[in-house]
């Protein structure tokens, strides 16, 4: 029995091995954007005009992230095209592609009651990621992520105006990760981005975008469904957004 005990032990080790010295394999990672002045944009006076016909100076617009169908809670996705190997050491560096994106306005703006829809658009341009393991719990992570987007001014489904921005986001601090889903989770990947591997809790990122009108984007690890707020109908016609659906939670 102790003979076996061991084996048994030792066949347990080996096959935990790999999960401190795992790779990551390449997939989306899914973000929930936060809104309430944490994510916001300027757009210059003719970026009005083009939008609504409007005549304004450079103003800051108020943007949140609304869900994307099959991602829950998630707005934003961006793609990581290769395996993080951690074979040579604990660095690896990844390319990285945005693959879809939807924002709205969170409040007022110059072409209210119209309401700003923001997509990406067209092929998006490859970053690239820097993931640092520091332990067997998890590491940091930085990235930096080209992105094309369309703008459009909206009367429910019909367009107003539009207009298209590209740029770059970049972190200024390295985020957390984890090898472990966050407190309250479920397994079953290979990482989790965003989450603390000492604590358990997502933390907050914020990415600022290199253009002439400067933009910030702040996000999280995105909490299952039906955690995020919906607008009631009252709400939803006094600002002329649907209510946000949230149907499908995303796999963890």
């Amino acid at each position: 029995m102790r003979v076996r005990a061991l084996t048994w032990g030792l066949a347990m080790a080996l096959c935990a091995l790999p999960l401190l010295a795992q790779n990551i394999p390449a997939g989306d990672d899914v973000w929930d954007t936060l809104g309430g002045g944490s994510t916001n944009t300027i757009l210059l006076s003719a970026d009005w005009n083009a939008l609504c016909g409007v005549d304004v100076a450079d103003t800051t617009v108020q943007l949140k992230g609304y869900n994307l169908a099959g991602y829950g809670t998630g707005d934003t996705v961006v793609t990581r095209l290769a395996d993080a190997d951690f074979s040579g050491g604990n660095v690896a560096t990844v390319a990285i592609q945005l693959k879809a994106l939807q924002f709205v306005n969170d409040g007022s703006h110059p072409c209210s009651p119209l309401t700003l829809w923001v997509h990406q658009y067209g092929t998006q341009t490859r970053g690239s990621m820097t993931i640092t393991r520091n332990d067997s719990s998890g590491g940091t992570f930085s990235a930096s992520v080209p992105v094309s987007i369309i703008i459009e001014a909206k009367n429910g489904s019909t367009v107003v105006g539009s207009i298209k921005a590209s740029g770059v986001f970049d972190d200024t601090t390295a985020s957390p990760w984890s090898y472990n889903p966050p407190t309250g989770g479920t397994g079953g990947k290979a990482w989790y981005p965003g989450v603390d591997p000492s604590t358990g809790q997502p933390s907050t990122t914020c990415r600022f975008g290199k253009e002439t009108a400067p933009s910030t984007h702040c996000y999280q690890y995105p909490p299952k469904c039906p955690t995020k707020q919906v607008l009631g109908n009252a709400q939803a016609k006094a600002t002329a957004i649907a209510v946000e659906p949230c149907t499908v939670a995303v796999a963890q």
